[in-house]
């Protein structure tokens, strides 16, 4: 088993049988009637089963109950569900198996109850701050890699009345503990690996360009991690972390699609859990932004508007971003690309080199899906309103402008 903390507080541990640590760590967050929020498939798949009864192996724990995903459409009345079951069973702790929008729900969720509000929508102002009233623990055992809210600060709920998807950052979100269980991760099909590997990149770039990122002195950790992949000390913990995070795509991705595997299921997760940690204080991103707006306004699923968006951020963000994806084609190129490239061309490079990238995934291991959008006039305002509702994670390092957007998209 080992044992990582860093940056936020989320601890993550990661090992054979993890599950087994469930009551040991539990019971040190004085835990006693667990709220077990699960999705469908793993329950088929006897995984629920099994988290239950090492829950209660211990005679201090109990699942007081379990709330299971049974419904596609993404809206408050989720929440208001699980907040209901929580309260009327008397638990005091939270244990999340899924990913995607079960943990976002399930962060929410812990929020309420630690603030005792009983309204989300008193979270959609980023200025609002509530005093944690009450301590609930929280553990997640994410079902694939790449999402990065098993450890983060932030969740994403729908708000019905404006039609939208709300980001909210409130560091009472943030988990206990990321449990990364490879039994788990081994049930990932491939197209939902390629998915994954994407929203990996998609974070590692809006990251990198963060104008939020604190230069401030390395950690051992880092230090040791750098110098291992490529021989360099990043200037903040943000852009460490998202180098790591694209150098272990160039390089792993295509060899876990072609031949998945336990370890390399668990080094991915690993890389995106903390490349989550490590760019949490940084925000979230207008990638990000743009493909939470497309899956709202074309009633699409987020990860299919992944490549999209990261088309549409690479083409309005390529000038502007021009020394740190210089930087970013050292990381996900290498030395031998990047020295070849003209100095004035290699932000041009970068950009080429994951537009290939998302090509050979589509190819590969999309086929069939529909990744590629056309926007009439309407949808291009709708796309810019919705995300006006969201602009502190537009973390761009220019002001945001509306005709470069509209043509980029």
């Amino acid at each position: 088993m080992k044992y990582s903390e860093f940056a936020n507080g989320t601890k993550i541990i990661d090992g054979k049988n993890i599950i087994a640590e469930l009551p040991t760590i539990l019971v040190g967050l004085n835990a006693s009637r667990i709220l077990l929020v699960a999705n469908n498939f793993l329950l088929a798949n006897g995984y629920i089963d099994k988290v239950k009864k090492s829950i209660e192996r211990h005679g201090s724990l109990k699942v007081s109950a379990v709330y299971l995903e049974d419904r596609a459409e993404d809206n408050e009345s989720i929440l208001k569900d699980m907040y209901f079951v929580y309260m009327s069973n008397s638990c005091d702790a939270i244990v999340v198996c899924g990913s995607g929008k079960l943990i976002d729900y399930a962060k929410a969720l812990k929020l309420l109850v630690s603030t005792q509000v009983e309204n989300i929508e008193k979270f959609y102002d980023l200025d609002t701050s509530l005093r944690q009233a009450l301590y609930v623990p929280m553990i997640t055992i994410p079902s694939k890699f790449g999402v990065g809210n098993e450890t983060s600060s932030s969740a994403v709920v729908f708000d019905e009345k404006k039609g939208i998807s709300r980001n909210i950052l409130n560091n009472i979100l943030l988990p206990d503990y990321c449990l990364i269980d490879s039994e788990n991760l081994m049930k990932m099909d491939k197209k939902l690996i390629a998915y994954s590997v994407l929203e990996v990149l998609a974070r590692a770039i809006d990251g990198y360009t963060s104008k939020n990122s604190t230069n401030f002195a390395s950690t051992d950790f880092i230090s040791r991690a750098m110098d291992e992949v490529m021989g360099k000390t990043p200037a903040s913990i943000s852009e460490g972390f998202c180098r790591v995070a694209l150098t272990e795509l160039k390089q792993n991705a295509f060899a876990l699609l072609q031949k998945p595997s336990e370890d390399k299921f668990v080094k991915m997760q690993l890389a995106s859990a903390y490349l989550s940690k490590g760019t949490d204080t940084s925000g979230l991103g207008l990638i990000h932004c743009i493909a939470q707006a497309i899956s709202d306004v074309k009633k699409v699923p987020y990860y299919k508007a992944l490549p999209k968006s990261i088309r549409v951020a690479l083409k309005y963000n390529i000038d502007a971003c021009r020394q740190k994806y210089s930087q970013g084609l050292l990381a996900f190129m290498g030395w031998e690309v990047y020295s070849k490239a003209a100095k004035e061309e290699r932000h041009y490079e970068f950009a080429r080199s994951i537009l290939d990238f998302i090509e050979n995934l589509e190819k590969k291991y999309l086929k069939g899906e529909n990744t590629e959008f056309e926007f009439s006039e309407q949808e291009k305002q709708a796309l810019i309103n919705n995300m006006s509702y969201n602009v502190h994670i537009l973390n761009n390092p220019k002001k945001f402008n509306v005709i470069n957007f509209k043509m980029a998209l």
